[in-house]
This record gives structure tokens, C-alpha cells and sequence, in this order.
């Protein structure tokens, strides 16, 4: 007689500094592109949830806006949603950047961790000799010697069994919080709207991308097609101009990108039509900031 499994389910809290590569494991875990990323730290604004359903396990898997000094009440807020996450998790997942070993901005943080709910991913192994993992585990060890550690590398899925079986086994008893086929709890104008920013943060230089939001005002579903139209936020008239480009290049080449983006998200034909206006200092507007969720 087959013994049945028991249900388990639990939170994990991705978190670390800005360009750890947090992302990017989300969505290796999730198997599939939930959370932007880009090569520009602080891309993450939006706690955004991957529901991963492994046999009678479920985990929900948080992917948290780097750690950083707030300047803007955005900041204040992307920083206090990261420490909410982590608060509230059963695992928190304290990522760490090979190329860069255990800073002192690390250190100190993972001292307010417990221990035993805490494992340290040290993840871009695949960008480090094998022996420079080595001096990065015993900074760890001088921490506290009881933190787990584990190095991956997410983009190119190295070492990702080990953390995934490490984290369903720590999962506690209880029912699953979403139903097995759920992926994220998301909307898909989230979604979109985060692709769209995705290609700001790309094209963009300096500061310019910290300075746009977007948001999707029409997604219309028909069949095979979506209607989507989307507004890019910016803080004056000057960057609208570098935004739109010479002659609407920019904004071209960006709505092209972002709807490619789109279809594969969606896996259907996007009409994605874009627009620029200014909203200046939207980055301390209390009210717009919730209806950016954040």
C-alpha cells in the first residue's frame, strides 16, 4: 500500500543586496520569467511571489528589492517591503554575490537572522574558480557557524538541486496557500508593465531609469490577441524627450521589445501601444506609489 505524502507549504524570502541575482533565481526556481532583471541594481520595486509545487510541497518564493540606504520615500518603501518579507518567511535565502564575497553590509544583516532559518546561496559560482568559494564559506563560518551555505549559479543552473531539495525538506507541515497549477500571484498587467520597464532600465542610462514607473491603463483580452496600452511615468520634460528619442525612435524600439517580451509571457499575439508623460516627483507621491503597489 502506497503511503501518502504529507502536504507541506511554506514562505522563502530571496534577499541581499541590489544585483545579487536574486531575480534571476526566482525564476529558475519557478521555471519560468516572472521578475525582470537587468544588469542596473535597485530593478526590483515590487515584492513579487513565484508559487513553485513540487509533489505534496508548495513553496512560495519571494523575490525582495536589494537591501540598500533609502533616499525617496519609493526607496523607504522597497527596502521595508524586502525586511517584511524576510520577517514573515520560514527560509530566508541570503544571496550573496561571488564575484564580490561576504561585504560588511552582509555581515551585519546576517547577524539579525536566526540561524536556522537561513541559508546563504552564494550564487555566480560559475564566474569564480572553485577554490574562491572556499574563503567566502569561512567568512560565513566566522558569522556564525551554524548558517548553511550553498553556491549556485542561477543563470546557468549549477548546484540549484541541492538548494531546491535543501528548501522543500524545510518546508513545514500544512496545507498548500495556492492551488498546484498557480505559478504567481501576480496580475498579468503586472507583469507586463514590469517588461515594459525591463526595456527602460536597458536603454536608458545613469539615473534615467530610476526616474520612469509604468503602468498598464488597458489589457484587453480577444481570443488569441491581447490589447494592451501602457503609460511610461517620467519626471520632467527633459528625459520625456530622451525617453520618445529622435523622431519616436526610442520609444519604437522599446514598445517592440517589451511586446515580444509580452507574447512569450502571455503566448499570444500583443498589440502594445506606449506613451510618455510627466508626473514630477512621483518617487515621494504617497498615492501614486499605492497604485504602483508599493
Amino acid at each position: 500500500m502506497k503511503t501518502e505524502e504529507i502536504s507541506r507549504a511554506g514562505f522563502i524570502a530571496l534577499a541581499g543586496a541590489p544585483n545579487v541575482g536574486k531575480s534571476t533565481l526566482l525564476n529558475r526556481l519557478a521555471d519560468r520569467r516572472l521578475s525582470i532583471a537587468s544588469p542596473k541594481p535597485q530593478t526590483t520595486r515590487k515584492t513579487t511571489h513565484a508559487i513553485v509545487s513540487r509533489g505534496a510541497t508548495q513553496m512560495v518564493v519571494a523575490d525582495t528589492p536589494g537591501l540598500h540606504r533609502p533616499r525617496t520615500l519609493m526607496q523607504k518603501r522597497m527596502v521595508g517591503s524586502a525586511r517584511s518579507s524576510i520577517h514573515d518567511a520560514d527560509i530566508t535565502c541570503w544571496l550573496l554575490d561571488a564575484t564580490r564575497g561576504l561585504t560588511s553590509q552582509d555581515a551585519a544583516e546576517l547577524e539579525k537572522l536566526d540561524p536556522a532559518r537561513t541559508v546563504v546561496v552564494i550564487n555566480k559560482m560559475d564566474k569564480v574558480a572553485r577554490s574562491a568559494l572556499l574563503p567566502i564559506m569561512a567568512d560565513v563560518a566566522a558569522c556564525s557557524s551554524d548558517l548553511e551555505c550553498i553556491p549556485v549559479s542561477a543563470l546557468k543552473k549549477e548546484n540549484l538541486d541541492v538548494l531546491v531539495s535543501r528548501l522543500l525538506k524545510a518546508m513545514p507541515e500544512g496545507p498548500h496557500f495556492y492551488p498546484d497549477d498557480a505559478v504567481t500571484d501576480q496580475s498579468e498587467r503586472f507583469l507586463v508593465a514590469e517588461l515594459v520597464r525591463e526595456q527602460l532600465f536597458h536603454a536608458l542610462s545613469e539615473e534615467l531609469p530610476y526616474r520612469v514607473a509604468v503602468v498598464v491603463e488597458r489589457f484587453v483580452p480577444k481570443g488569441r490577441t491581447a490589447v494592451i496600452e501602457a503609460i511610461i511615468y517620467s519626471d520632467s520634460t527633459s528625459s520625456r524627450k530622451i525617453i520618445l528619442g529622435a523622431g519616436g525612435e526610442m520609444i519604437k524600439s522599446i514598445g517592440t521589445k517589451a511586446r515580444k517580451a509580452a507574447e512569450a509571457l502571455l503566448r499570444k499575439r500583443v498589440h502594445l501601444t506606449l506613451h510618455v508623460r510627466i508626473r514630477k516627483s512621483w518617487q515621494q507621491d504617497t498615492r501614486f506609489l499605492e497604485e504602483l503597489g508599493i
